[in-house]
């Protein structure tokens, strides 16, 4: 594909973001949402094309999560734009963050050994990375609510969906890990570090039946959490930077 190895459509991708912001601010909206579409379109190419840094397609780059990350937020973006939620042009905020990150960050992939060339990464991953783009853009509606821009709880929303996302990958995940390592859990950072995080969100969700927890206090708490995701997440992404790549 013409994007293989090709950083430069990640590079105009990012700017296009950057643009439907911009726009989107100005009140530019039309203009705006073609901007996004056309970004999101090469971004698309982009992160298909990462499948053939190996010089054969490995469904792996696809799903590295610095990579998918956006493009699950650009998804987000283009679920509420067909629901005529004008609102979609906020999301783009946690969209071009993410963008600039993959912009910055190794573009080869990590040599998949055998028990990571299953259907099953990608059913982990997929789910998993879609619940942290849902947890990322409910914190941004909890600010917004916070700042007085946002009368509705629209984060509890995203904080649902993404609970429901990350307890599918939580499942899949263990089914991998069975067939891949011979046991469906492991007593290593990856694994306790999901586990702590399920729980975060599943202490959230508790949050409503307990008195004294009003929609603002479930607000900090949402951002809070956010925030716990990309402390973890970031924190491995940055790891798994020095690992040898190929391709890219």
């Amino acid at each position: 594909m013409f994007t293989t190895g090709n950083h430069l459509v990640l590079y105009v991708a990012a700017g296009l973001f950057a643009a439907s912001l911009a726009l989107y601010l100005a009140k530019a909206r039309a203009a705006g949402a073609v901007s996004f579409l056309a970004g999101f379109v090469l971004y698309s190419l982009y992160l298909a094309g990462r499948g053939w840094l190996a010089g054969t397609f490995l469904p792996n780059p696809l799903v590295e999560g610095p990579f998918l990350l956006p493009w699950c937020i650009g998804v987000i973006a283009l679920l509420m734009a067909a629901r005529r939620d004008d609102r979609w042009g906020i999301v783009l905020a946690p969209l071009l963050l993410f963008t600039a990150f993959a912009a910055a960050y190794s573009k080869g992939i990590i040599p998949p050994t055998p028990n990571k060339m299953t259907p099953w990464l990608v059913a982990f991953f997929v789910p998993e990375v879609f619940a942290h783009a849902s947890f990322y853009c409910g914190a941004v509606f909890a600010a917004l609510l916070l700042a007085g821009r946002e009368p509705a709880e629209t984060f509890h929303r995203f904080m649902v969906w993404g609970f429901v996302l990350f307890s599918v990958a939580q499942v899949t995940g263990a089914v991998w890990c069975y067939l891949g390592w011979g046991n469906t859990f492991q007593w290593g950072p990856r694994h306790m570090s999901s586990a702590a995080l399920w729980l975060i969100f599943a202490a959230y969700l508790h949050l409503k039946y307990i008195p004294g927890w009003n929609v603002r206090r479930r607000a900090w708490f949402a951002i809070a959490a956010a925030l716990v995701v990309l402390a973890v997440t970031g924190s491995n992404y940055l790891h798994e930077m020095n690992f040898p790549r190929i391709g890219g």
